[in-house]
């Protein structure tokens, strides 16, 4: 009888992990569609697929049959099992199998065999899958899991170099004056998070921020002032306390930006007045104004 798993008791830690990793509605990339394809074809698999999984939905990196969808519910996945286990699941037949009775979609899924191997982050996070089906149902006994093991770690090996990589591009996306993100970085992730929004149909609020009368303060108080005037703006904003999948930005100037995934009006108002507050409460001074303000 089919039972949903509990999180791992590393699931916060697993979540971070995901997140750092950035490939969550991400581009195609022909990477992992080489490892799906390899798996595809070394297993005479009728379908192959890297999901990632976050704290509710299974989202597909790469697959090789239009049939299966792009994102699924995470209560609905197989794959799920091995986000608590952390151990390869191998199921000879998902339709006979008594694990499997009651479960939401398996009845609906024409395929019967099934291979997957967690896709694991040190020390023993488990982010996704990579997963083999066959519309026939197998030997779970004689299954060899290792080759299927080898193209997971592959898999990571792509994830962690994408990291370093973005690591070292990273300078290229960060306002050197505030330390925030730069334009370039925010037209990235506003597109980024737009995918994301449309794929858990979570709200997507953005917020452009400007600094009242900027002209005036550097007319008064000279362009050196204006400069920290400005990284102390950025400062407060980036001590401001948000989550991972949000973004705070210089949009250019004297302009800042906020793109806040699953935010809707009244919350976004509520940062905005958060915002406020902390500028207010910075004191940053203004020639005209007496404190830097800004309009939302």
């Amino acid at each position: 009888m089919w039972h949903p798993p509990p999180d791992p008791p590393n699931e916060a830690q697993r979540l971070a992990a995901l997140a750092a990793c950035r490939v969550m509605d991400t581009p195609h990339d022909e990477r992992f569609d080489r490892l799906t394809y390899l798996a595809q074809r070394f297993y005479g698999a009728d379908v192959a697929f890297i999901g990632f999984i976050d704290d509710k939905y299974q989202w597909m990196k790469s697959v090789t049959s239009s049939d299966i969808p792009p994102a699924t519910e995470r209560k609905k996945t197989v794959c799920q099992l091995m986000v608590t286990s952390g151990k390869p699941l191998v199921v000879g037949d998902l339709q006979t199998d008594e694990r499997f009775d009651g479960h939401p979609v398996v009845p609906d899924i024409p395929l019967h065999f099934y291979a997957g191997v967690p896709l694991l982050v040190a020390p023993d996070l488990v982010i996704g899958s990579l997963c083999i089906l066959r519309a026939e149902p197998g030997d779970a006994a004689s299954f060899d899991i290792r080759p299927l093991q080898e193209l997971a770690a592959i898999a990571v090996d792509e994830l962690e170099l994408n990291t370093l990589n973005r690591e070292l591009t990273r300078l290229t996306r960060v306002d050197a004056l505030t330390g925030l993100a730069n334009r370039r970085c925010f037209d990235e992730e506003l597109t980024r998070a737009g995918q994301r929004c449309r794929r858990t149909g979570e709200a997507l609020s953005v917020m452009l921020i400007d600094i009242d009368r900027f002209k005036a303060l550097n007319d008064g108080l000279g362009h050196q002032a204006g400069d920290e005037a400005l990284r102390r703006v950025g400062a407060t904003l980036g001590r401001m306390a948000v989550r991972h999948e949000d973004t705070l930005a210089r949009y250019g100037g004297e302009e800042f930006a906020a793109i806040l995934c699953g935010s809707d009006e009244s919350g976004a108002l509520t940062v905005a007045s958060r915002i406020r507050q902390a500028l207010e409460d910075a004191a940053i001074a203004h020639p005209v104004t007496g404190k830097v303000t800004v309009s939302i």
